[in-house]
Formats: structure tokens, sequence, C-alpha cells
């Protein structure tokens, strides 16, 4: 299979300069009618700081053990009318069962069948009747004082361009995430990273993690939600979030509302760990077709396609093979993401370059 995949990948690589060349191409027909059909969404804060809090469970049973309990404690200590609502995706290990008769004061939707992680938490989102949304997964533990700092920074937002704000997180070895989500420029990609962050106010954050954030819900509803596009999961948030940047609005990072996670729990017993990389692979080059309109970032992501997808298989420690599924695995869902980026562009106020200092802060 490496020896096919070897074997493949000047033609994929002349695919992708065809594609990249392409899309600019796209790009540019369609700059005339982003302009005139030009949009800006309302800046406005949330009517209240009330908050709506969907926590995503599948056989998380042992999870949410340890969660409930905490999190009812956070909510009782955060002034508002709050609600928490659980999803059950499908659970077989008594999870509804444990909820209903252990955490009567939680709103339980039980969904027949596992719809994994963007559609799960889609059906918590429709019945959540506050102005704030938070998301929160089901291996979690939340501090006492969570919730009332993730809710601060919504009721001193003087302008109206914030859009979320997301936790710290605290891992066991290996640290794997923090909530400070940043990002850098190298060989043609973009880089995520999350570096440690200190205390202090709340600083800008390139994406709100789609399981311990809360979001202005009437932002949150405009922009569309976490997309079907990455389904069933990973990049969904960071992809969001890139959007309010490019609206004009913001994400913060709060050192004070701290979250305990235990990584992918759920996720890795479900697919594994080759799988996941895959799929967070293939995500990520869905993200960069969807999103990314600077023309020399275009054109640099696919003439470095070939070194890249060699650098990532060695540091995943993963087959060639692997990484040239993860790329092919994406070329289905392009039509999708390439009218997802015409038709966001009439509502942009800034560019990739601008988001970028702004998140980074220079």
């Amino acid at each position: 299979m490496n020896v096919l995949a070897v074997a493949l990948l000047p033609l994929l690589w002349l695919l992708a300069i065809g594609f990249a060349l392409g899309l600019l191409l796209l790009d540019l027909l369609a700059t005339p009618f982003a302009w005139l059909l030009r949009r800006r969404p309302t800046d406005v804060s949330p009517r209240t700081r009330n908050a709506s809090i969907v926590v995503l469970n599948w056989n998380g049973v042992h999870f949410l053990r340890e969660l409930m309990p905490s999190l009812l404690v956070a909510v009782s200590r955060c002034p508002g009318d709050h609600e928490v609502i659980v999803v059950d995706n499908g659970s077989d290990d008594g999870s509804a069962d444990w909820l209903a008769r252990e955490c009567p004061w939680a709103k339980l939707v039980c969904l027949p069948e596992n719809v994994y992680f963007i559609r799960g938490n889609a059906a918590g989102a429709k019945v959540a009747t506050r102005d704030v949304i938070v998301f929160l997964n089901n291996d979690m533990r939340v501090e006492p004082d969570w919730l009332g700092h993730l809710l601060q920074p919504f009721a001193e937002d003087r302008t109206g361009d914030l859009f979320a704000t997301s936790s710290r997180i605290e891992m066991h070895a290996p640290r794997t995430e923090t909530g400070l989500t940043r990002c850098f420029l190298r060989h043609g990609e973009i880089r995520f990273v999350q570096p440690p962050g200190q205390p202090g106010p709340p600083v800008p954050a390139l994406w709100a993690g789609g399981g311990s954030s809360a979001f202005d819900r009437r932002k949150h509803d405009a922009i569309g939600g976490f997309e079907d596009l990455y389904f069933p999961m990973y990049v969904e948030d960071a992809s969001l979030s890139w959007q309010a940047w490019r609206l004009g609005w913001r994400v913060v990072f709060v050192y004070d509302s701290v979250v305990h996670h235990a990584h992918r729990g759920s996720s890795t017993r479900k697919f594994g760990r080759e799988a996941l990389e895959r799929l967070a692979w293939r995500n990520r080059e869905l993200f960069f077709v969807r999103n990314v309109t600077d023309p020399l970032l275009v054109l640099q992501h696919a003439l470095l396609m070939p070194w890249n997808l060699r650098k990532h298989c060695r540091l995943l420690s993963l087959p060639l093979a692997d990484g040239v599924r993860a790329w092919l695995a994406a070329v289905p869902r392009l039509p999708l993401a390439v009218w997802l980026r015409t038709t966001a562009r009439r509502h942009y106020r800034r560019s990739d370059r601008e988001l970028l200092r702004a998140v980074n802060g220079r």
C-alpha cells in the first residue's frame, strides 16, 4: 500500500495545484458579487448572561458520575437562570436511566442512535432556550466558579463583538490541550497550537473549543453552528471561530474558568487512534478550502502538499498510505466546502492576515 501511495503522490500533487488555481479563479469571479451583496452582521451583546449548558454523552455514565455533581455546584454558584441539557447519543450503558434518577434537574434529550459530536450538539442547541450556549464534553470535571468566570466577559463586552469565551483546560499528562488556542503559518500550512495560558484578564484565542466554551447564541446561530462539512467531528469548532473572527467578532480565553479533561474519552473508544488521526487530517484539509481565501496561502498550501504530507506521517507515526487516504477522503466533500467558502465571503470584515494578527497579537 505504501508503494502505491508513493506512486500516487505526484498525481495528487498536480491535482492539488490544479484545484488551488481553480479555487482562486472562482474567488476572482465571485469577488464583484461578494461586494455587491455585502452584508455586515449586527454587533450586539447577549440580552442576558443566562446559559444553556449542553453536555453530549455516549456510553459515558462513568464520566457523568464525576461531571454532573461538579456541574450542579458551578451552576448554583453562578447568578442567573441557567439550564443544563444532556444529549444522550444512543447510549446502551444505562446513562439515560442514571441521569433520570440522579440528575432530575437536567433536561434529558435521548437520541435513538449515536449521531456523533456535530449532530449531537446540534440536537442540544435546538432545544436550548437561553442567550448563551455552553458546550461541555461529558469527560470533564468543572471547578466551582467555572461558569461564573466563563460568562463574565459577556457582561463586560461594551462593543457587542464578543463571540465566544473558552475555558482553561487542565489535563493529566500528556498535556495536549490548554484552551488557549493560537496558530502560526509555516510551509503553506496553518498550524494550530495550544500554548500554556498565564493568569490575567481574557486574551484573544483563535477558536473556542467545542467541549468547554460559551457562545453568544445569536451569533452562533447566525453563522450556523458546527457545520456538517466536518461530520462526525474535529476542526468544526476552529472553523466556526475562524468565521466569527472574519465577521469582525472575537474569541477570548478565560484563564480563571477551569475544566479538567480526560482527552478523547469517548471518541478513542469508538474509532481508535489511527482513524481519529486520519479524520482530523481530512478535516484540516477541508478547513483550509472552506475558510482560507488569501491567494498566497492557497498556492503555498498546494505547492508544498507532498512535503507536508510526508512530514505529518512521520510526526504521527503513520504510514504514508494513511496520509494519502486522509487527503483523498476530503475529495467528496470539496464541493460543499467550496460552496460554503463562496457564500460566506460577502459577510467578511477581516482578511485572513488581519485575523492572524488579531489572534496572535501582532
